[in-house]
């Protein structure tokens, strides 16, 4: 399959054609990639958010709510270093379990967030104590809240989910006071995709680089201040080789000493706590002696290309 004639593409809204350029298949439907020769945004098809049900049974996010990050990532911490000593209002777009938005309350902004995911508000109230956070998607967000304005807001790992960016940005325009700012993440484009196996339909719909992202936001009335392509360095490669090899050299120490416990019905106690934190240490050991240089070699080959990218990130002002 070649190239789509006379389609408006759902980013740029010309009639364009459209580039065929791989498949992906989930559970049992066919989604196709497209790149739009107008704007060479990348999208699939069918292009639809499933919906928040989808995200809530979605073993990423499940993992996420059950152990949730307690420190800003360095995508938050640009952000929050770029605007100081400026505070202000600011509102997170998909805010998840709240780490961002309580690393920016306690730099002194005053915080507002939502997800439409259920169970990762209920973390940001119940561990993060964060109030001003919903359950809601944007649409209805912006027309309960549409006379509230902001001077930031972020939408971390999020517009690569929607299907919606035009009308997206347009409403996020509308919450913010004059020349604020936006920040946000996505997936680079062109990254090794087995450090990413989950940017596919149906949880992610878009594709983006440098260029494309900067000439959408231009069009749509931002001046793009900083955006660059981020690399988070042997942690992804070490993490994925451990995922997918660690299961044949594990000799499950740390389940085969805590099934002697329950045995011989001991009770958790101080002495058997530090010999499982030991074992835990040990084993960490063993994926860094078995997986480290692996890793540090697939590092040294991906340098000179941009595959090593894993990350986008952008911050932009609205113009006057």
């Amino acid at each position: 399959m070649g190239i789509m004639k006379n389609n408006i593409c759902p980013i740029c809204l010309k009639d364009s054609k459209f580039n065929y350029l791989e498949s992906h298949v989930d559970n049992g439907l066919e989604y196709k990639l497209y790149e739009c020769e107008k704007c060479r945004v990348q999208f699939w098809k069918p292009f639809k958010n499933p919906g928040a049900e989808w995200y809530e049974k979605d073993e990423n996010y499940a993992g996420r709510n059950v152990d949730p990050d307690l420190r800003p990532n360095v995508n938050h911490k640009r952000i929050l270093n770029y605007l100081k000593p400026f505070k202000g209002a600011v509102l997170d777009i998909g805010c998840g379990t709240g780490n961002f938005l309580y690393w920016a309350k306690k730099a002194g902004w005053k915080i507002a967030g939502f997800d439409f995911d259920r169970n990762a508000i209920k973390i940001a109230k119940d561990v993060f104590r964060l109030e001003n956070i919903e359950k809601n998607n944007l649409t209805d967000y912006y027309k309960a809240h549409q006379n509230e304005k902001f001077d930031l807001i972020t939408f971390f790992d999020f517009f690569e989910h929607i299907d919606n960016h035009n009308e997206f940005i347009e409403m996020v325009k509308s919450l913010l006071n004059k020349s604020s700012y936006i920040a946000a993440s996505m997936p680079y484009r062109k990254m090794a995709k087995w450090l990413n196996p989950g940017d596919f339909p149906p949880r992610h719909l878009t594709r983006w680089d440098r260029r494309t992202l900067k000439e959408f936001l231009e069009r749509r009335g931002f001046e793009v201040l900083y955006i660059k392509r981020k690399t988070e360095g042997l942690m992804p490669i070490f993490t994925r080789l451990m995922r997918r090899y660690a299961k044949f050299f594990s000799f499950n120490l740390v389940g085969k000493y805590k099934e002697k416990v329950r045995r011989e019905n001991i009770l958790i106690g101080g002495k058997i706590e530090k010999k499982i934190n030991a074992i835990h240490g040990l084993a960490k050991i063993k994926n860094w002696l078995i997986f480290g240089l692996p890793t540090l070699i697939i590092w040294i080959l991906m340098l000179p290309t941009s595959k090593r990218y894993v990350n986008l990130y952008v911050i932009a002002q609205e113009k006057i």
